[in-house]
């Protein structure tokens, strides 16, 4: 058996210390999020019985000193849920027309000391496969997934269309 020497074991231990303490550093976890985002003025439009689909806005105002992105969403209000912008497109009959589309979108920057606009005819949340009729007055969950913040949730105010 081999039994380590009095300075043997403070060496050790010293070292064992300062390996934790390197390890329990003060660096933020991804998880945690970055300051400076705030979701204000969230709400979506009333849809009839008959909608599949609804739609949701928001400010988003980035306070801190970098950029940052929304990148995706979700909400217990809808299957799916994306992050659109309305475009227009050429029309796909012969007619040379153009038309209101949307498409959806994997990223919007939010610059530092800046704000996002969700609102209708821009940027705004897509509820695909809504779960139940969206009624004026009442509210929804909403939540906004940030590249660097994380996710935000809110309650979303549904409002007459």
């Amino acid at each position: 058996m081999h039994v380590l020497r009095p300075t043997r074991l403070a060496l050790v231990g010293a070292a064992s210390l300062a390996l934790l303490a390197g390890c329990s550093g003060s660096a933020p976890s991804p998880a945690a999020p970055a300051a400076g985002i705030t979701v204000t003025d969230a709400w979506a439009h009333s849809s009839s019985a008959m909608a599949s689909a609804g739609a949701a806005y928001a400010t988003i105002t980035n306070a801190g000193s970098a950029a940052d992105a929304l990148i995706g969403a979700s909400s217990p209000a809808a299957a799916t849920v994306e992050v659109h912008e309305t475009v227009v497109v050429d029309s796909p009959d012969a007619s040379g027309g153009r038309m209101m589309g949307m498409q959806p979108v994997v990223r919007v920057e939010i610059p530092a000391g800046g704000s996002l606009q969700l609102k209708p005819g821009s940027y705004h949340v897509m509820l695909i496969g809504l779960v139940k009729d969206l009624k004026a007055g009442d509210t929804i969950d909403l939540t906004l997934k940030f590249e660097k913040a994380g996710a935000i949730t809110v309650m979303a105010q549904v409002r007459e269309s």
